[in-house]
């Protein structure tokens, strides 16, 4: 009896040694179908080719301004096995943001599903940057600049947040406005504000290489600091030397902030530069804002000895050597300045020619395009007032900024023609 059972066991464990076996030899198979979009196109009623994000789940549209998007058909190709929501075929709305689901497996079968945002971006020749995904989403200030500037451009305007900028979304841009205020006290002193996805690196070299293609930069408020982020100016012995911000700060009516352009302040006489044009006061002034509620940051460009020394105050030297190594034209100090100190409004020059030869070697010669920036928020360059305050010049800070625009977009034609 024994030896029966005995031959029954081992029976039985050769029977699971068998059938185990036969399992490694035929494993289950693999029920992975990837969860994601490999293509995407608009087709009706006009054709337009997508810019998939993987990494952010994200779909990038670059559309005409005046494209009608609110009943378009969509094509989408996914994995073998995989459907989306809405489908290929579909018409849908790109008024605003759209999420398509696409519905995949793992590899033991189990459902996996992947959210894609679609946006569609409009192709214009003026645009506002920012970090925000629409205008009403940016800080106050922001918005009332993007704002303005859709209604004065209106279709040849887009408002283009961080997550969508990238070669193909500015391959029809002329100019770039890039504005922000945040008005926050800054810890400790001398830190710059943080510019958020705007200094993304491949947002950064995007900017960049419009620039060096030709593009226009307007650069104003906290965005000043920028043009290190597109390396247009190194790191390395130049910067913002000084930087105040005690928040908001209570002024009169008779405290004007703006620009000057009077005799002594700059290397030459800069009164006829169309950014100007319309707003100089008899003492060669721009008032720009007297409210009783203002945002302050006070900034100003140093550099070390090599380069062009303490640029602060005195000798016309002071500007010409930095205007020198730079590619740079001073066009502007504080309201109230009369001599060299500080540089309030600058533009930079293309650097593929006309060159001095004290031009910095490790500024990179093939930016053909222009950044033109008000680097100094103490000027009172505020589109939006705190608490109500009113500001009188209002207008004028609008008249600058649509000069500087126009400028530009002449300056990118002079360059295209």
């Amino acid at each position: 009896m024994k030896k029966l059972i005995l031959f029954n066991v081992v029976m039985a464990a050769l029977m699971i040694l068998a059938v185990s076996c036969k399992d490694d030899e035929n494993p289950k198979a693999d029920q992975s179908v990837a969860a994601k979009i490999n293509a995407f196109r608009i087709v009706s009623p006009i054709e337009i080719t997508g810019v998939i994000n993987d990494n952010s789940k994200t779909i990038v549209l670059s559309a005409p301004a005046d494209a009608d998007l609110t009943s378009a058909e969509v094509l989408i190709e996914v994995p073998e096995g995989a459907t989306v929501s809405p489908a290929s075929g579909d018409e849908v709305d790109f008024s605003a943001p759209i999420e398509f689901t696409v519905s995949g497996s793992d590899a033991d079968g189990q459902l996996v599903t992947q959210v894609y945002t679609a946006s569609v971006v409009r192709s214009a020749s003026i645009v506002f940057v920012g970090n925000e995904p629409t205008i009403d989403e940016l800080e106050d200030d922001a918005k009332a600049a993007a704002e303005w500037a859709q209604e004065t451009f209106r279709e040849e305007f887009a408002y283009l947040p961080a997550s969508a900028i990238n070669e193909n979304t500015l391959s029809n841009v002329k100019v770039i406005f890039y504005y922000e205020l945040k008005g926050e006290k800054l810890a400790p002193a001398g830190t710059l504000p943080n510019l958020g996805d705007m200094t993304d690196e491949s947002v950064s070299a995007a900017i960049a290489d419009f620039v060096k293609s030709g593009g226009q930069l307007l650069l104003a408020g906290d965005a000043a600091q920028y043009i290190f982020d597109i390396n247009r100016i190194p790191s390395k012995g130049y910067g913002f030397g000084e930087v105040v911000s005690p928040g908001i700060e209570e002024k009169e009516e008779d405290d004007i902030w703006g620009l000057s352009v009077a005799e002594g302040t700059t290397s030459e006489d800069r009164t006829s530069h169309p950014l100007f044009d319309g707003l100089l006061n008899i003492e060669n002034r721009i008032e720009l804002n007297n409210a009783t509620q203002r945002e302050v940051r006070l900034i100003w460009w140093t550099a070390g000895t090599e380069a062009s020394g303490d640029n602060c105050c005195g000798e016309v030297s002071m500007i010409t050597s930095f205007e020198e190594h730079l590619k740079a034209t001073k066009l502007g100090s504080l309201y109230n300045i009369d001599d060299y100190f500080g540089i309030a409004a600058v533009e930079f020059g293309r650097t593929d020619i006309d060159t001095h030869e004290n031009f910095n070697p490790e500024i990179s010669t093939d930016f053909k395009g222009s950044v033109l920036m008000l680097g100094n928020t103490i000027i009172g360059y505020e589109w939006a007032p705190n608490d109500g305050s009113e500001n009188a010049f209002q207008g004028n800070i609008e008249r600058l900024t649509h000069n500087a625009i126009n400028y530009l977009l002449e300056v990118y034609e002079e360059i295209h023609q």
